[in-house]
């Protein structure tokens, strides 16, 4: 079950508001627009595996994910699950609906224990109102996320398998900068759907780069011990 949380943030951040002044997104806010967006954001804790919000909610608050992971997903009515992104320490989710004032569009789920920033969608307005690059920086981050979209249905529709897999443990990989060496904590069957790809394809694929030693198969777990080949595989195409 979600639940609130205002202290002992990994030893690192200890109250909502050094939470706020931490995230790049309201980083340049002048300084009483962050102390109103101090008094209106909450931190929320999600354990792995619960539900942040459903396709079809209405959309009540914006996202920004402080410690943790989310995985977004969509489904079909015949019970197939489509992993479209892997959201990370950093980053925002949920901003679409918010805008837009339209249902969400995906599920979000906690792919680990996760603590979460909110901010009422109520909230969110009444500062861009006075703050408008606030709505500039939520233009940038929605371009972002259009040219991501681009490419991944590019990926889909002209790169061979091979390089749609590689493509991807790369990308998920890599989000992680500081972290050596690269590693993945998802099943094989999540790495398929966000590849587009069928389960037995994507296991041929990483045994035959497990046996020539690019990679390092474990539980739930992929270790990449040359990413260089596998960013050689993925510039073919």
């Amino acid at each position: 079950m979600m639940t609130s949380m205002t202290t002992n943030l990994g030893r690192r951040l200890t109250k909502t508001s050094d939470v706020v002044r931490a995230q790049r997104l309201f980083q340049d806010l002048a300084p009483e627009a962050l102390d109103q967006l101090c008094r209106a954001a909450r931190l929320v804790r999600f354990s792995r595996g619960e539900t942040v919000f459903l396709k079809g909610d209405d959309a009540n608050a914006l996202f920004v994910v402080v410690e943790g992971a989310i995985r977004v997903s969509s489904g079909s009515t015949d019970g197939r699950t489509a992993m479209l992104n892997l959201i990370g320490s950093g980053e925002v989710f949920g901003e679409v609906a918010v805008l837009d004032g339209l249902p969400r569009t995906t599920d979000a789920i906690a792919h680990s224990d996760s603590v979460l920033l909110s901010i009422a969608r109520r909230d969110l307005f009444e500062l861009i109102d006075t703050q408008p690059q606030l709505m500039m920086k939520l233009i940038v981050l929605l371009c972002g996320r259009v040219r991501a979209t681009s490419q991944q249905v590019e990926w889909l529709l002209l790169q061979s398998m091979s390089a749609r897999l590689a493509g991807t443990i790369m990308r998920l990989a890599e989000r992680d900068t500081d972290r050596a060496p690269l590693r993945l904590q998802l099943t094989q069957q999540r790495v398929s759907e966000m590849a587009g790809m069928s389960r037995e394809s994507v296991n041929k694929l990483l045994a035959r780069w497990a046996s020539q030693g690019w990679i390092r198969l474990g539980p739930q777990t992929l270790e990449i011990i040359q990413p260089d080949a596998l960013r050689a595989v993925a510039g073919e195409g």
